[in-house]
């Protein structure tokens, strides 16, 4: 597997055409996968839908993760 995280920024979507450049050139475009992290109230509308989108084009899997509490939330929890 070839993980790809991707917010979906400009960073992300530079990575993304590099590593389907590479993919393709050895010949493993079907182990990529493009993981976006959900982050709650800190990301953009939209933003998980244009990851999917960004993963679609280069015929990539997308899975997605949410985590429960934020992580400032979370840090405030340990103390």
């Amino acid at each position: 597997m070839i993980l790809v995280a991707s917010s979906a920024g400009k960073d992300s979507q530079a990575m993304l055409d590099y590593v389907a450049e590479c993919a393709r050139a050895a010949d493993v475009t079907s182990r990529v996968v493009v993981l976006h992290n959900h982050r709650g109230r800190a990301e953009w509308p939209g933003t998980e839908g244009l990851a999917k989108e960004q993963a679609a084009h280069y015929g990539f899997r997308f899975e997605e993760r949410h985590r429960a509490q934020l992580l400032l939330e979370e840090i405030r929890a340990r103390g």
